[in-house]
Formats: structure tokens, sequence, C-alpha cells
């Protein structure tokens, strides 16, 4: 799987967590600030992941 195609699909499932977090709880702002930064934290560690093809 390509690295552009694995950020969009982190970026689907952020929002389809999100959304479902912020629908059960609308009132729990901080924890959704933090479900956020673990996602932006998980994009970050694949960019500086080195991919598959280099490793051969």
């Amino acid at each position: 799987m390509s690295k552009s195609n694995k950020t969009k699909w982190l970026k689907v499932i952020e929002f389809t967590v999100v959304g479902v977090a912020t629908w059960l709880n609308p009132q729990a702002g901080f924890l959704l600030f933090l479900l956020k930064l673990c996602f932006q934290i998980l994009v970050a560690l694949q960019k500086d992941e080195p991919s598959e093809i280099d490793k051969s």
C-alpha cells in the first residue's frame, strides 16, 4: 500500500472515530482533543518511517 494511500485511510479513520466520539459525548472536549492529537502523532510517525522499498 502506498504512503499516500495509508495517509488517506488514516484520515478517514480519524474522521470516523472522532465523529462517533463527538456524537456519543459532545461535552468531552479535552478527550476529543487528545484523540485528534493521537491521530496527528500517527501521521507524523508514518512520515518518518522509511518505506518498504528503501529497505531492500
